[in-house]
């Protein structure tokens, strides 16, 4: 029990470091030394309320106030993908609500770093989706003994995402104010069960306050010259292939953790400075699949049975070293254990000079994450004329 319980500790850790600083090297490549002139501080408050979408979590649906601090750094077109994604603001932001449900659920605490992309922007007014992935605080997690109730989520850490549409107007040179409407996530990946994840829609009110006035020669500013991983426009297509493992840690429910091994590969079209279409395979083995079969059917199984290749169909948005990937596929064999036959494959991949990469990479059937998985990659590329 006691490694179990460290190695999933172990795994959390790691997790939450790459949500952490995975996206913070865009906010270091500004070659601008004024940093301060494009600081905004901001705080936001609103008011939500948990989704109950599992019949067995009615009993956490509440009503909440939350809060949020965040600083950002406008961008000038420094490097290319700023200019490509129409001068983002990137920041980091410091969330908070006590989620209604105390006894069950008590607090939650986000820390994670944002981009906010424009929609419709002039000097007056901006549109923009906002994107952040951090990690997360659960005060009270499921406890089998002191807080059975809480199934939503089994463990203190966890990923964050939020998802956020708002609308910012400028009444003063360094004053802004703004409404928005948001989605808080909370997930553990299945690192440790239950995981049925935490949704929270919020809308409400906010201020920002320019610490300097802005830059307005935004659009005279001259494209960059190109910089590794960079689109030159010549035609080429890549391939990337990897591998990862993680740890689902099912102590409420078996009494042990399991190991998970996930084998990809994908093939890539670069279209444009932003986007990348493709196809791949995957290949998983998730343990506790073996285990589960075993168990509850009493038949004899063979490891090799639960072994599941699926085709994807996916998707990259890049943004210069970073790129996020989307993947849509079907399982094409394997025995089922009330997964399905879809699947849903996202990850965060971050490449080096050399071609390899790291990768944090999550695997989703239907809206229920079923594990995380960290691993490495290599890139080539193949041009063609």
């Amino acid at each position: 029990m006691i490694k179990a319980s460290g190695c999933n500790n172990y795994w959390s850790a790691i997790l939450c470091l790459i949500l952490l600083l995975s996206p913070l090297h865009l906010l270091s490549q500004s070659n601008d030394n004024n940093t301060s002139a494009k600081l905004v501080a901001g705080f936001k408050a609103g008011y939500g309320f948990l989704v109950p979408h599992h019949k067995e979590m009615e009993i956490l649906n509440s009503h909440f106030l939350t809060w949020e601090l965040s600083v950002s750094k406008a961008t000038y077109g420094n490097t290319r993908w700023e200019y490509m994604y129409g001068y983002p603001q990137i920041g980091i932001s410091l969330w908070h609500s006590s989620l209604g449900a105390k006894d069950n659920m008590g607090s939650g605490t986000a820390l994670f770093p944002y981009i906010d992309f424009p929609i419709k922007r002039n000097r007056e007014h901006n549109f923009s989706f906002r994107l952040g992935l951090g990690f997360g605080y659960i005060d009270k997690p499921f406890d089998r003994l002191q807080n059975y109730k809480n199934i939503a989520i089994g463990s203190h850490l966890n990923a964050a995402v939020n998802l956020m549409i708002q609308y910012t107007r400028r009444i003063h040179d360094q004053l802004l104010v703004c409404a928005h409407g948001s989605m808080m996530h909370f997930s553990n990946g299945s690192i440790k069960t239950p995981n049925f994840g935490i949704n929270m829609p919020v809308a409400g009110l906010g201020v920002f306050y320019r610490l300097h006035r802005e830059n307005p020669y935004i659009r005279k500013k001259l494209m960059p010259e190109l910089y590794p991983f960079e689109f030159d426009g010549k035609k080429y297509f890549s391939v990337d292939f990897g591998a990862g493992t993680g740890n689902k840690n099912m102590q409420g429910e078996f009494g042990r953790s399991f190991m998970i091994y996930n084998v990809y590969g994908d093939a890539f079209k670069r279209v444009s400075f932003k986007s990348s279409f493709g196809f791949g395979f995957d290949l998983a083995y998730d343990a506790s699949d073996y285990f589960r079969l075993q168990r509850l059917n009493g038949s004899e199984y063979k490891r090799t049975d639960v072994v599941r290749p699926g085709l994807h169909l996916t998707y990259k948005m890049l943004m210069s070293r970073t790129a996020f990937v989307i993947s849509l596929g079907g399982y094409l064999s394997g025995k089922e254990t009330n997964d399905g036959k879809i699947y849903e494959r996202l990850s965060l991949r971050y490449y080096l000079d050399c071609g390899f990469y790291p990768h944090l990479t999550l695997k989703v059937h239907g809206a229920r994450a079923d594990f995380i998985a960290l691993g490495i990659g290599y890139e080539i590329r193949f041009k063609y004329y």
